[in-house]
Order: C-alpha cells, then structure tokens, then sequence
C-alpha cells in the first residue's frame, strides 16, 4: 500500500540540558511552518498519486510504499535507516535545508527517490534526487481577474541591498502596493489578503531569498496570474525551468521600464505566457511523481 506520512512538525524535543537547545528548537518551528505553509502545494503536486494518509509512524506496516514530507532530516539518520528495513520503497519530499549545508548522504541513500526544494549545483544532475520548486503558501488562490490596481508589489522584509535597491528604483512607479516586514514570518498580511493584492498587480519583483534564491513570492505571483520579474542570479531559473517566461534583470533598474511602459496587450500576453506555463510545469511534476512512485 502507498502511504503518505507528513513528519516535518515530529522533530527531536529540545531541553534545556542540551547544548543544540537554540537549533532544535529552531527546527522544531520550522517543521510545524512546512507543515501549515506547504500542505496545499503538497498535495497538488502529488494529485494524480493515489495514497493513504497516515498520521503516525506506528501505521507504517512491512513492505508499505511510503511517501514521507519532512524537514530537519539530518538529525533522524536512525529514523530513517529504520524505514529502509520496514518500507519497500521511501520516497522523500524533503523541505526547507535552505543552507545546503549538511551532508545528506547517509539519509538519502535510504530512499529510492528525493525530492527535494532550494536545489543546488550537488543535485542538479543527481539521479536519485530531483529539484522541486518551494511551491507557494497555503491559501493562496486567484480570487478575481485580474485587475489593473497596482503595477507592482512588494510584500516582505527589506534584509538585504538588493530588496532595498528594489524599493529605491521602483518607488517612482505608481500605483504600487509596499508591505515591509521587519522580520521573517511576524507582522505579515493574511494569505487572503495576499491573494487579492496579487490579483490587483501587474507586475511582481522577486528578489532573491536570504540564502537562496527561491522563495514563496515567484509561486505566488504564477499562482494570482500576475508577472514575475526575477533576479537572474547565477541563471538559477534557467536551470531549475529551462525555457520558463519569467522577466528576469541583472539589476533591479533594468526592470523600471517594463513596468512603466508596458502596454496593455504586451501584458496581457505576458500574463497568459506565464498561466499556460506554470500550469504545464505543475501537471509535468505531478506526472513525474506518479510515475517515480508507482513504476
């Protein structure tokens, strides 16, 4: 049987006797943050892979497939060592690991496919592991048509040059709709609210993340129909989606003047590029899943 057990909120409870107390306490808020943030982005990508869900290791029975979504995998090596004796397949979805900073080996030899988010040059072309995209949050939807409200939007904590050249070069450029954050994750708008800014914007910057360059905000735009600009750090985007229609800036002044001298036809067409796009990469994961799991 094929079952799908979500583990990235099951990390190692910290006390005050430990000396990683801080890291496993910091793990343990980021596994419950997977789970509430990446469920629905989850469960799209593996719609067409018919499974049971569990909700505790004891319902893993002898020679079960097992889908298993988790985060901190690097301190569960026994963990999952135990699968590989119990499962007659595993196959991760590992989230988060943005850092790219451990060595994953003795956890990943254990699976017989990874799927795994904030890639890097180590698994571009790793047979056993595959580059899945950060998805986008939970509760994000298209509310409306598009409307032409704003003509860009930023929505998150300024904590680096680049976003603080981003709000420089674009402030000139109105209408637009500016949410800054003093921190990660505190003082953000509700995914509902974010979803009806997106559908009112024609264009969305995407600076790179804090470490890497994914982040929530590029899914999110394809997912409202409105227009990601991305920085072409490293030509990451290329790599990850070859051939995909981003708008894409060494700078962020090269993006001033598609924002303010569009016309309406030419984004309208960048729009439909980019729904027809991200729909077709979405169902060719989905494929590819389904296919990986059940071959």
């Amino acid at each position: 049987m094929i079952k799908l057990f979500w583990n990235s909120h099951n990390q190692i409870v910290p006390n005050s006797d430990k000396s990683n107390f801080k890291e496993l306490s910091r793990n343990r808020i980021w596994g419950i943050y997977h789970k509430d943030n990446s469920n629905k982005w989850i469960h799209e990508i593996l719609n067409k892979t018919k499974f049971k869900t569990i909700i505790n290791e004891k319902e893993i029975d002898e020679g079960d497939i097992l889908i298993i979504i988790d985060s901190s995998v690097e301190n569960k090596i026994e963990f999952y060592n135990k699968l590989k004796l119990i499962c007659s397949k595993v196959f991760l979805i590992h989230l988060g690991d943005e850092t790219g900073s451990y060595d994953l080996s003795l956890i990943y030899q254990n699976c017989n496919h990874v799927w795994r988010t904030f890639c890097s040059n180590k698994y571009f072309n790793n047979k056993n592991v595959s580059c899945l995209p950060i998805g986008y949050k939970t509760g994000i939807i298209k509310k409306f048509e598009n409307e032409s409200k704003y003509k860009w939007a930023f929505i998150g904590t300024p904590h680096k040059s680049s976003r603080h050249d981003l709000l420089f070069q674009l402030s000139d450029i109105k209408p637009f709709f500016c949410h800054k954050t003093q921190e990660f994750n505190k003082k953000i708008i509700d995914v509902d609210k974010m979803s009806e800014i997106l559908c009112l914007t024609e264009f969305m910057p995407c600076p790179n993340g804090f470490v890497h360059p994914e982040t929530y905000r590029l899914y999110e735009a394809l997912e409202c129909e409105c227009i990601p600009i991305v920085e072409n750090a490293y030509k990451y985007y290329d790599r990850l989606f070859p051939n995909n229609p981003f708008i894409k800036v060494n700078k962020w002044t090269d993006a001033k003047a598609c924002i303010q001298f569009w016309s309406k036809d030419q984004i309208i067409k960048k729009k439909e590029e980019c729904k027809i796009w991200w729909n077709k990469e979405k169902m060719k994961i989905q494929n590819f899943i389904e296919e990986k799991i059940t071959q």
